[in-house]
């Protein structure tokens, strides 16, 4: 208590009134006589530990209303879009969490929070410290879940990702802090030691030995108390889930090689190894601050900020006003200026520009918008002012459901990445009988050294590493993979890439575009047959009348569809007619056209009592780079076969069958899905689609991608999106796929490697304290380096 409130109550002592008692060898002051008779009953009855179980309820009920707090505020309207994704009846959050060292951490909260009534899904990367949760509010209160998060030990906040790099660099501080008192401290106890070491040699005073042991019990206090704290809550809150994690190994080594040395220190006999417990402390420091280090930098290299700070609102008077984003709504609209990122998804509705799309798409082109086209989050206006009316905000925008969908395949574990979670978890409780059955056997022979031999033993074995085998490497190779411009949304898609051996491609919208472009024409005034087509087709809406939308039209008056035939209307008070063959022939008798031998759409443009005037030929243009992609594919030994409902003249226009090992035309959705599993090995096929027709494929073959503007049922059923719509794109992806699985393996030999060496080596003692820890972190660290090569 304080020196100007109430021991026993807490209210404020008036300034002239001097009444004291001594409590628990400690003087304090009273508001009043009431509570110093109080207050001196409860201590004469040994009743004193009230005051501290009232202090603890009352920091419990604090730390309770605070936490409510965080939650509670993202339930207000204007907030709750930025935090929380609205899917009927189910709500999609985003938690940032503290306090996890390892996998088993995730697997604990997750494992706890799936237990819940309510939930519906729980993922979480460890990499970012990111949870994934899919929670139905009718059932069961957001604070609710946070409750338990906390009473596991953990600590969780609502995610945004300004926030998130706030507590990424606080954590960092407190590291660096913590690492810097063990490095001065360690350094100061070696000094002392030398001289500890040199009057064994030489003989030493014992006042003088003395008084350099308690020195360097001084230096060492800090060092384990507050640098190796968090080893030791984290060994707590192993023994309270009882699930355990490295940390309960290591805080056991840390504590008993501290308690032996104060017991030798004290007692006079023996050794005293402060030198080993601060330089094992710091090494391990040091090697958790260089791999968390090393975890994070993927996350801050590849994850965007997901709100800005402030918007231009143009009110109804026209006037611009900056204010908070989270004050922006859909409907509003705002100014863009040349040069700024752009905060949500809106229509532009003043203006022209080219928007800088690289953060989603991986196209580092600027790509032309114009009046009525849409723009989206995390993109960048690169060049004129722009107007534009807000569509999405918050989670609900495009780049937003980019975030979600890479979090879950982050967080969805393959089954190499399960194995080891809970390999490591058995593990550690290897370690510990070990480390006991070391010491006994130690002690029977007769060495001094047994001791410490164990506390070697628990300090050098290193689950970490194999834990972080898979994780590491996954989330690196899925984040260099959106860079690239393919967004993974399922967690087993860079393993099957990885073994691929047979991709199925659909024709229309993904090895081209799926729309139709004019090849040639043929007319003496080419120019002028465009403009008179274009003017015709400039009230349609079909597909074809997209292919001369570029095309400034004449006025045209009276005009008339023919479905299935082609157009007639007049311009300039003739008649014109646009259309195919059998059309052009039934309506003008005077015009007899030839049959086309052009495998693409013929379309013919005739004038009444004059003939044919024209004759414009669409086709279908492929994807930039899609022949050399599928030459490549082949190249390296992936069988390539195009499955597509066209006929076989409309496939034979763009594409030739010798560049595919199967070319199967005029497939319906339910004969592509058969030809799919009558395949020898399905498990290696690799399907890439885009519309309705091929949801079955899709969702039928073992892994999948969908094109960017593939249909949203396409997309619910793919485990990929190739945002970019570059067909190389998949190339690239299955090399960096090979290279992730590659790196995996790597990193699970050597972990392997290092526990299957060091841990006899420290049993039979060749591997002292000291060297231990340096092993231990190096273990970690150099898996955390290895997976960070996909990045580059």
């Amino acid at each position: 208590m304080s020196q100007n409130t109430c021991y026993h109550c807490g209210e404020d002592v008036p300034k002239d009134l001097n009444i004291q008692s001594k409590v628990d060898d400690h003087v304090v002051d009273f508001c009043c006589y009431g509570c110093q008779a109080i207050a001196e009953f409860i201590n004469g009855a040994d009743l004193s530990n009230y005051y501290q179980h009232r202090t603890e309820k009352a920091q419990n009920a604090q730390n309770k209303s605070e936490f409510e707090n965080k939650f509670t505020l993202i339930k207000d309207p204007d907030l709750y879009p930025l935090y929380v994704f609205e899917n009927n009846d189910v709500h999609h959050i985003q938690i940032s969490l503290k306090g996890m060292t390892c996998a088993a951490c995730a697997w604990l909260i997750e494992t706890r929070l799936s237990q819940l009534d309510g939930i519906s899904s729980i993922h979480i990367n460890l990499s970012t410290s990111l949870a994934t949760l899919e929670w139905q509010p009718s059932k069961i209160d957001i604070t609710h879940i946070a409750e338990e998060v906390q009473s596991l030990g953990y600590q969780a906040n609502p995610y945004r990702a300004d926030k998130t790099d706030i507590d990424i660099k606080k954590a960092k501080k407190t590291s660096i802090i913590r690492l810097g008192v063990a490095g001065v401290g360690m350094m100061q106890v070696m000094m002392s030691a030398i001289a500890l070491y040199a009057g064994d040699i030489q003989g030493m005073d014992q006042n003088l030995k003395s008084l350099i042991s308690w020195l360097s019990f001084a230096f060492a206090t800090p060092v384990v108390l507050f640098s190796g704290f968090p080893f030791f809550k984290a060994a707590l809150r192993d023994l309270k889930t009882r699930h355990f994690t490295m940390d309960l190994p290591v805080s056991l080594g840390i504590g008993l090689a501290y308690t032996a040395s104060i017991y030798s220190m004290v007692s006079k006999t023996g050794h005293v190894y402060f030198d080993s417990v601060t330089m094992f402390t710091f090494f391990l420091l040091l090697g958790r601050f260089l791999e968390e280090a090393a975890r994070h930098k993927s996350y801050s290299n590849n994850r965007n900020q997901q709100e800005l700070s402030s918007a231009w609102l143009i009110k109804e008077d026209e006037q611009t006003v900056e204010i908070p984003l989270s004050k922006i709504s859909v409907g509003d609209t705002i100014l863009i200026k040349s040069g700024e990122n752009i905060p949500v998804d809106g229509i532009i509705t003043k203006g022209s520009t080219s928007i800088d799309e690289s953060s989603l798409t991986g196209e580092y082109l600027p790509i032309s918008k114009v009046i009525g086209e849409s723009v989206v989050a995390q993109t960048i206006n690169v060049e004129q002012n722009i107007e534009i009316q807000v569509s999405a905000i918050g989670k609900q925008t495009r780049a937003a459901a980019i975030e979600r969908l890479t979090d879950r395949a982050l967080s969805e574990k393959p089954k190499i990445a399960k194995i080891a979670d809970n390999v490591a978890h058995y593990f550690v409780i290897l370690v510990l009988i070990c480390a006991s059955l070391t010491f006994i056997g130690w002690t029977l022979a007769g060495s001094d050294e047994a001791y410490w031999i164990m506390i070697s033993v628990l300090v050098v074995t290193c689950p970490c590493a194999l834990s972080l085998a898979t994780p590491v490497a996954l989330t690196s190779a899925t984040n260099k993979l959106k860079e690239f411009g393919l967004l993974v949304t399922r967690g087993h898609v860079i393993e099957s890439l990885a073994r691929c051996k047979h991709i199925i491609f659909d024709k229309t919208g993904t090895l081209t575009h799926g729309q139709f472009d004019i090849s040639h024409v043929d007319a003496i005034d080419k120019n002028q047959c465009l403009h008179i087509a274009s003017a015709l087709e400039s009230e349609s809406i079909h597909p074809i009348a997209k292919a001369f939308r570029q095309i400034s039209p004449f006025k045209a008056n009276n005009i008339i569809n023919h479905t299935g035939l082609g157009v007639e209307g007049m311009i300039n008070g003739e008649r014109y007619l646009l259309g195919n063959l059998k059309f052009i022939s039934s309506l003008d008798n005077k015009t007899k056209p030839s049959a086309s031998d052009f495998t693409g759409l013929t379309l013919y443009l005739a004038k009444v009592n004059t003939g044919i005037i024209g004759t414009i030929y669409l086709q279908d243009r492929l994807r930039p780079h899609s022949q050399e992609a599928i030459s490549d594919l082949r190249h390296n030994r992936i069988q390539v076969s195009l499955l597509t409902g066209d006929t076989n003249e409309s496939a034979n226009s763009v594409l030739s069958p010798e560049a595919f090992d199967h070319f199967k035309c005029q497939m319906s959705p339910e004969e592509k899905w058969q030809w799919i599993n009558s395949q020898d090995d399905k498990t290696n096929i690799l399907m890439v689609g885009d519309g309705l027709n091929d949801v079955p494929s899709l969702a039928g073959a073992n892994t999948s991608i969908a094109m960017a503007a593939s249909s949203d049922l396409a997309k619910i059923h793919a485990d990929a999106v190739l945002i970019n719509s570059q067909i190389n794109t998949i190339n690239h992806s299955i090399k960096l796929a090979k290279k992730c699985q590659t790196i995996i393996k790597q990193n699970l030999f050597w972990a392997a490697s290092y526990n299957a060496i060091m841990l006899p080596a420290a049993i039979l003692g060749y591997v002292p304290a000291w060297a231990a820890a340096i092993g231990m972190a190096l273990s970690s660290l150099l898996v955390a380096l290895n997976a960070s090569r996909l990045s580059k």
